[in-house]
């Protein structure tokens, strides 16, 4: 099965911004082949959406939901302005309007590139679990990718400390004893403060 043409993939759009009610219903939706392991992404003060064929053509179904999430982005912010978070309570709402899962990431298969083409330095990177306390108010995230932001704690913004792991058993499990004050003590070292 193909991918739907991109004249099919902005019409789609503009009938999800008809429906959310947003009175600028332009929006660019094109195939970036450069993308690696996202699905889409957007653009939100352009009105661009890009979407990932090598990962879109292994499963052609899941093209809509990667749509609307990424036309969510652009809809929410054209709606609330910079009040809206990037996964937050309104693109969150936009998901259910449009009966979508308000799910932040995929769980596609990510397809390998043949050694010796640009991009096969990556197939062997390292992964890394992160630990990310709230420096504030001490909220505790054990993530698979560093995410900054608002804390969903105290909503402050950017304050963490972030420590990581090998993405193994054993280094989730060294990253879940490590205390706030551990955490502190680490960065402290780290940065040359003590």
């Amino acid at each position: 099965m193909t991918l739907p043409p991109v004249e099919d993939l902005q019409r789609r759009a503009v009938e999800l911004f008809e429906l959310w009610r947003v009175r600028d219903t332009a929006v660019d939706v094109a195939y970036n082949r450069r993308l690696r392991t996202c699905a889409g992404r957007a653009f939100v003060e352009n009105g661009l959406i890009e979407l990932n064929p090598h990962v879109l053509e292994g499963a052609p179904e899941e093209v809509d939901g990667v749509l609307v999430h990424e036309a969510a982005h652009v809809a929410a912010w054209r709606l609330f302005g910079n009040a809206a978070e990037a996964h937050g309570r309104h693109w969150r709402a936009l998901m259910r309007l449009a009966g979508a899962p308000p799910d932040v990431t995929h769980d596609l298969p990510i397809p390998s590139r043949p050694s010796g083409t640009v991009g096969a330095r990556h197939r062997s990177r390292r992964r890394f679990s992160y630990l990310r306390f709230c420096e504030a108010c001490g909220d505790r995230q054990l993530l698979a990718a560093v995410r900054y932001g608002r804390c969903h704690g105290c909503s402050r913004r950017d304050s963490y400390l972030v420590l990581r792991a090998p993405a193994s058993a054993a280094g989730r499990a060294a990253l879940e004893r490590i205390t706030l004050e551990d955490a502190r003590a680490r960065c402290a070292d780290i940065m040359g403060r003590v």
